[in-house]
């Protein structure tokens, strides 16, 4: 909805405000109630205009960056600990502003005040607007849902998470599935048989959702046709969801409506943002990482006399191939040996492709130690510097997996494959090929730089203990 798009601005303008104006308070505070040590008479902590200025953007980037004015979260609700953080770290780099430039009046007894002040008023803010949306009011658009199967449920399980603008009056189940699912939710079910002029009329419905599959389509017809004789406002759900595209948007092309299927996951901010942290966090680590890659490169060398380098084609973002690094773990020959060893590449089942061979003969002694360690990965740092990775995203997977790949697995290529990712946090090789596909979407589908902070948080305790590690 239009609605839930454009709130999410206006909530982070308001939010905004709020820090500005308890800034304002704050020092105003500060000269007026002495709990610290007393000022002078010509002692204020002014805040001086320019500063306000600078508080602009680093607190609106500090929303941008949690996720806080996500709109689906707005809409639900459920932004109060993003805001929170946000505020906390907008504090923390506004304080930070203070001493990296020396300004000397500064009163930390003012941003105590501020930092109390804003945090209670973003968190009343967040609940009198949770209420108000809740809240079941004239500017509540009624409406009835008419569906069957998995699109059905999908339409069902959307319209129940958006806690305000909507009032679900009940479903026409066309089957078991979606009457379960509306049952378990305690939604009001009529029955199929039931005259949709009819009861649109009897209960004052302003809108109908339809999600009916693609083979309905006579009846479908001769619903819209029924339904035309109402004033009731009709949304009809096509039946894409078996292709299980990013974001799919409806826009206008000359005058015709237009279902826009390929809508990148990231939006450009977004990308820019992200390549600067990939770009700025892969280099700082090559710097850090430096003597261990070097030592590492030294032990494989003195190993057996072999490269230091394994290479592997892989597909990256939109099927574009590129050359993976990783440390060699195995002997100089090991695909050579895979046909001894009783394993055909070019037969492996196409519901699950990825090649994992328990206690594998071919990894050496040291390559071991590097695999239990995923120091084997660290060359892909150079992937991610020249732009072919990045740091989080789905695991890059060879092109012959990805040749088995169905439609819905092809939404893994719309963004960069990444060292680590939601597979390497929930499993890794423990995962099957249909759970590793499933966290990856979830993750492209609700991505915020903040999800890319908590799963490089989580990489480190999965490393360290070696989980799913092969």
């Amino acid at each position: 909805m239009k609605v839930l798009r454009a709130l999410s601005p206006v909530v982070g303008l308001l939010d905004l405000f709020i820090v500005l104006g308890t800034l304002a308070a704050a020092q105003e505070l500060r000269a007026h109630i002495d709990l610290g040590v007393s000022l002078g008479p010509d002692e204020r902590s002014w805040l001086s205009w320019q500063l306000f200025l600078v508080a602009v953007p680093i607190w609106a980037a500090s929303f941008f960056f949690f996720g806080a004015h996500e709109p689906r979260r707005v809409a639900t609700g459920t932004t109060i600990g993003r805001t929170l953080l946000s505020n906390l770290m907008g504090t923390l780099l506004f304080v930070s502003f203070f001493f990296f430039f020396k300004v000397v009046d500064f009163s930390r007894l003012l941003i105590g005040y501020f930092f109390v002040m804003s945090s209670t008023l973003l968190v009343a803010r967040q609940v009198i607007l949770r209420l108000v949306m809740r809240r079941k009011n004239a500017l509540s658009r009624r409406m009835l849902l008419i569906g069957e199967g998995e699109l059905g449920v999908e339409a069902l399980d959307r319209i129940s998470s958006i806690p305000w603008g909507f009032e679900l009056l009940g479903v026409v189940a066309y089957d078991a599935q979606l009457s379960a699912r509306a049952e378990e939710l305690g939604i009001t079910l009529y029955p199929r048989e039931a005259q949709a002029e009819a009861l649109v009329s009897r209960l004052g419905a302003d809108d109908v959702l339809i999600a009916l599959p693609s083979e309905r389509h006579l009846e479908l017809t001769d619903l819209i046709g029924d339904l035309d004789a109402t004033a009731v406002r009709i949304h009809l759900v096509p039946d894409i969801m078996e292709f299980a595209f990013v974001r799919a948007t409806v826009s206008d092309f000359l005058g015709l409506p237009v279902i826009g299927l390929r809508d990148p996951p990231h939006d450009q901010l977004g990308r820019t943002v992200k390549r600067a942290l990939d770009f700025l966090g892969s280099l700082a680590l090559i710097v850090a990482l430096s003597p261990l890659l070097l030592l590492t490169a030294f032990a494989i060398k003195l190993s057996d006399g072999g490269p230091v380098l394994f290479r592997q084609r892989r597909v990256g973002e939109n099927g574009r191939e590129f050359e993976m690094l990783k440390f060699r773990s195995m002997v100089v020959n090991a695909e050579a040996q895979l046909l001894a060893l009783g394993v055909d590449r070019g037969n492996l089942p196409a519901e699950n492709p990825v090649f994992k061979l328990e206690n594998d003969p071919r990894v050496t002694g040291l390559g071991q130690i590097m695999r239990r360690t995923s120091i084997d990965e660290l060359p892909q740092l150079f992937n991610v510097l020249w732009g072919d990775m990045s740091l989080v995203g789905p695991r890059p997977e060879e092109a012959a997996v990805v040749e088995c790949y169905s439609r819905f697995h092809r939404k893994r290529l719309t963004v960069k494959p990444g060292i680590t990712g939601p597979m390497q946090v929930s499993g890794r090789g423990d995962l099957s090929m249909k759970q590793r596909v499933s966290v990856e979407l979830a993750y492209i589908e609700s991505w915020t730089l903040w999800s890319d902070l908590k799963i490089l948080a989580k990489t480190i305790p999965v490393v360290l203990l070696g989980k799913g590690a092969r």
